[in-house]
């Protein structure tokens, strides 16, 4: 019985070699086609299990500074609530967005090493001195990012003073989940 299976499957094969060899030449002819017009890459899914249980990725560098206005950054930045906001730094020039209103930040970082990921606070001068947003970690997988925030609650000088802090991790391309204080957003 095992050598009429063999069998099958050699005419099966030789069958489908024929065929193959038929659209081969409608193949390429289609693809050709394809690459005249222009191809879409194709999104890739990845799971929140996926990015929760990603090791931990240390920053290359991390920074502190105040923000003048964000005004002219909303095309950079993602509002997690009224206070709260995610910034995302992919380029040399969006880097210099907001080096014209964080100007401590200085130069450019390698961008090819991964992005730039800042973590808003717009609340407010803090009353007791403490910085109000730490992000304290990041996980990545397969180049996309799960920041953990936290945000320390008090009193506030509703002066409109922003407070950022930016990391850069290595490999990270996007951020698709940030957690706060254990309350999750998702900005892509």
């Amino acid at each position: 019985m095992p050598s009429d299976r063999c069998k099958l499957l050699e005419l099966t094969s030789a069958r489908m070699r024929r065929r193959i060899r038929s659209w081969s030449l409608a193949a390429v002819i289609g693809l050709g086609a394809l690459s005249a017009c222009g191809t879409h890459p194709r999104g890739r899914a990845i799971s929140v299990c996926s990015l929760e249980t990603a090791s931990t990725s240390p920053p290359i560098a991390t920074q502190r500074t105040l923000v003048s206005d964000t005004a002219d950054l909303e095309h950079l930045y993602y509002p997690l609530g009224r206070r709260l906001g995610l910034f995302q730094i992919k380029t040399t020039d969006e880097w210099e967005a907001l080096c014209r209103h964080a100007p401590e930040l200085g130069p450019s970082p390698d961008f090819s090493r991964g992005i730039v990921v800042g973590m808003a606070s717009r609340v407010g001068m803090p009353l007791d001195g403490t910085w109000p947003i730490h992000l304290q970690s990041m996980r990545i997988h397969e180049h996309a990012g799960f920041a953990i925030a936290r945000f320390e609650g008090g009193s506030f000088l509703p002066d409109g003073t922003t407070y950022l802090e930016t990391a850069q991790f290595d490999g990270l391309a996007v951020v698709l989940m940030v957690e706060v204080n254990g309350l999750r957003f998702y900005p892509e």
